[in-house]
């Protein structure tokens, strides 16, 4: 099972306004993010858990966990571990990232919302 890039529809203008004005001191941080399901059957399916590339705007490693953490909570999930956090830039000097999560990364950086690629799920064994 496999869920893009979820984020939140439109902005208003007033609210569009206050995220740029919030953002301007934060970059985009990219970082492998460990799920658990709080309950079976949830927005991944009947599995356990999975993997996703997790996106968002922040001004350190701390607050990029937090935010990430919050994402997921709003999705009925728990973060497990957040693997290999670093800005986007840094990653971007070392690797190439798929043209999904690029867009991700546009969208997140216009929004101020938390991104998630695809959710590679996995089963208790």
């Amino acid at each position: 099972m496999s869920i893009m890039n979820i984020l939140t529809s439109e902005q208003p203008k007033e609210a569009q306004m206050a995220i740029e004005r919030n953002l301007s001191d934060k970059e985009l941080w990219i970082g492998l993010a460990e799920v658990e399901q709080t309950s079976r059957n949830g927005v991944l399916g009947d599995v356990r858990g999975g993997f996703t590339n997790a996106i968002a705007m922040a001004n350190g490693k701390a607050n990029f966990r937090a935010t990430v953490k919050r994402g997921l909570d709003d999705l009925g999930l728990r973060l497990i571990h957040l693997k290999e956090a670093e800005t986007l830039k840094t990653r971007l000097s070392k690797h190439s990232i798929s043209e999904d999560l690029e867009r991700t990364a546009d969208e997140v950086k216009s929004t101020g919302e938390v991104g998630f690629g695809t959710f590679h799920t996995f089963d208790a064994e």
